[in-house]
């Protein structure tokens, strides 16, 4: 948006609203979008373009087409929110863990490659001390391998990735990971398929509870997925109910509505 466009704004009657660039670097400032997002923080960057905020452990930066309202925040006054203020954005960075419960059976006899899975949040997901994704958000994505105990030498696996979550009704992509695997000698195991052997790298898995769930160990596995090692020439079997926690791969921004 233009020093001219910033201007009309505020002899339309938006009497707070100010001039980005007579606005100094460092500044608290209240940024609305046209769609309705509200981006609070300190400007910490502008060009002719772009103004770029940074608030939390988030940086944003905001076309300056797209700003609807523009207003400085004096510290310890209320600032009065514009109209147009519908959500703030959320950035849910990448591993970050997502603890789960299965809505969904699945199982190396039974399941197939492409098979849909469905799980539910067990845990809310905080970002800056806010709850931007709610216990109960549905988790969605298929099967990508299941590989019965007698096609792969008395070993079973099985191979889930969800690719969206659907929150508040509003649904975004996601990417993440998961794996079982029927345990023989569990070092070997560790070798073959690169997990850590440091303690440290136990994220990941089942973690108990409900019918099916592992008996195994649960540990840390490469690629960003998390494998199981399930009990020994026993098929690979989740029911309904099974906990199971998977990492985040990529980031991704979720709108929170404004209260």
């Amino acid at each position: 948006m233009t020093v001219a466009a910033l201007s009309l704004f505020a002899a339309s009657g938006c009497r707070s609203q100010v001039n980005a660039d007579q606005v100094p670097v460092g500044t608290a400032v209240q940024v609305t979008r046209h769609d309705g997002g509200l981006v609070e923080g300190t400007l910490a960057a502008r060009d002719e373009k772009t103004l770029t905020v940074k608030g939390g452990r988030t940086t944003r930066t905001v076309p300056r087409g797209e700003i609807a309202d523009l207003k400085v925040v004096t510290p310890g006054r209320a600032i009065e929110l514009p109209p147009v203020a519908k959500f703030r954005e959320f950035t849910v960075p990448e591993g970050t863990p997502l603890k789960l419960t299965f809505e969904t059976s699945v199982s190396s006899e039974t399941s197939r490659a492409g098979d849909e899975i469905e799980a539910r949040l067990s845990e809310a997901v905080r970002v800056d001390d806010v709850e931007v994704m709610p216990a109960g958000s549905v988790l969605r994505g298929m099967v990508t391998a299941a590989e019965s105990a007698g096609k792969v030498k008395g070993r079973a696996s099985l191979a889930i990735h969800f690719d969206s979550i659907e929150v508040r009704q509003e649904r975004y992509p996601i990417s993440s990971d998961f794996a079982a695997e029927a345990a023989g000698t569990k070092k070997m195991d560790a070798v073959k398929i690169g997990v850590p052997a440091a303690a440290g790298a136990i994220i990941g898995g089942i973690i108990g509870g409900g019918k099916g769930a592992a008996t195994g160990a649960a540990i840390g596995g490469g690629g960003g997925a998390a494998v199981v090692l399930m009990t020994e020439g026993k098929p690979v079997m989740l029911g309904v109910g099974t906990s199971a926690t998977v990492l985040m791969t990529k980031s991704i921004d979720v709108r929170v509505p404004l209260k």
